[in-house]
């Protein structure tokens, strides 16, 4: 029997970034299911159920206003007490079995509402605490007491879903180790069928990738790293993002010396990544962030670590990034802010092929193993329909 999921997110099942081409994976690329998609985000998707979740007239005006920020913030609050007639029909017309959810700030409240309508079970997956996010715009950021209101939300849906994803063992932490909950680390590429193993020193420079988000700290994190970068004769740093907070001057600086790459389709990527010596993964060492650190989860990784190639990670302690590399001894930790002690990580590393040769196995090793596409899936799969299953019983 294949069940029907109704997914509900901002985070729309889509190539864009990392989040959303999780739940591709899960939801488009593999058939598992019978999937229905509803977002304020609609891209077109090759499903046949599929609809654009639109707010009346008078709000779509107001947002864009100098009150955008007031009625986004209203918003967050109205979705838990009011749900779009269209989305009900469209719901009642696909009567779908269970409501998958990945929680955003503001399509949560409509799938707690539906699944109570529908009187059928609702999976979430906390790919992040988007309120606590410094990434999200200021336009659309919740004041403080919205903040609060939705963290107490967080946990009450978390205590109300049939069944809880947390995309890291800090983010399940955080919310208590809830019994009806598992880790989800984001999925990688099923497509992957060969790992290119590079054991041996680089001989010469050291090609150096990042690729993901670039604003905010992580912004400022990359631009001061790459600054050094240009007084290094040892490591050549390539940037690659669908964007930045750069001002103008450095963009062009860092382009013109071949750092700042900007965005590629990830089968261009991909051919980047082959071509790399070793990867870059960073999390912020901002105090305000801090809770965010301990709980998201840094997706490049899952395309980082199929190619068996030193991982190294810049970040704090206390985050995911940092616990996830050391638990599973998957990457190098540079624990220190200044990049000056990362770079000199990185050469030494790279002058020892012990080092260097272990740090290639323990990438090879996690993707195959903690990482692994399929087992990541077969995780979202059997839980999913597990739920279903115990429904169509009671």
């Amino acid at each position: 029997m294949t069940y029907k999921v109704l997914y509900i997110s901002a985070v729309s099942p889509d190539t864009t970034s990392g989040g959303r081409f999780a739940m591709y994976r899960h939801l488009i690329i593999k058939q598992d299911f019978e999937v229905a998609v509803a977002s304020t985000n609609f891209v077109h998707l090759p499903i046949k159920e599929q609809f654009c979740i639109r707010r009346n007239r008078l709000i779509e005006r107001l947002r864009r206003t100098r009150f955008c920020r007031l009625i986004y913030n209203l918003e967050y609050l109205i979705n838990w007490f009011n749900v779009p007639k269209s989305l009900v029909k469209f719901a009642d017309n696909f009567q779908p079995d269970v409501i998958v959810c990945v929680v955003d700030d503001w399509h949560f409240g409509l799938a707690y509402q539906l699944s109570n309508y529908l009187k059928i079970p609702l999976v979430v997956n906390f790919q992040d605490l988007f309120c606590l996010s410094q990434f999200v715009p200021d336009l659309i950021r919740p004041y403080p007491l919205i903040t609060s209101w939705l963290i107490q939300r967080y946990h009450q849906i978390n205590q109300f879903a049939d069944h809880v994803f947390y995309t890291s063992e800090g983010m399940k932490e955080w919310f208590g180790n809830n019994e009806k909950g598992d880790v989800l680390y984001p999925v990688g590429n099923f497509q992957e069928e060969k790992y290119i193993n590079q054991k041996q020193c680089p001989q010469d420079q050291i090609k150096l990738i990042y690729a993901g988000n670039c604003y905010g700290a992580y912004g400022r994190m990359l631009l001061e790293l790459s600054e050094y970068v240009l007084k290094s004769q040892h490591i050549q740093l390539q940037i690659f993002a669908a964007g930045n907070d750069w001002l103008p001057e450095k963009i062009e600086q860092m382009t013109q010396a071949g750092i700042y790459q900007g965005f590629k389709p990830f089968h261009l990527l991909k051919e980047q990544l082959e071509q790399a010596d070793a990867f870059l993964t960073v999390m912020s060492f901002e105090k305000e962030e801090e809770v965010f650190m301990r709980t998201s989860f840094t997706t490049k990784w899952l395309d980082y670590v199929p190619y068996g190639k030193p991982v190294f990670v810049w970040g704090p302690e206390y985050s995911t990034a940092c616990s996830f590399a050391k638990k599973y001894q998957s990457g190098i930790a540079i624990m220190e802010e200044n990049p000056e002690v990362l770079l000199q990580v990185i050469t030494e590393t790279a002058s020892n092929p012990t080092d260097w040769y272990s740090a290639c196995e323990g990438s090879s090793r996690v993707a195959n193993t903690v990482l692994n596409a399929e087992q990541i899936h077969h995780l979202f799969v059997d839980k999913v329909t597990d739920v279903c299953h115990k429904s169509f019983k009671s």
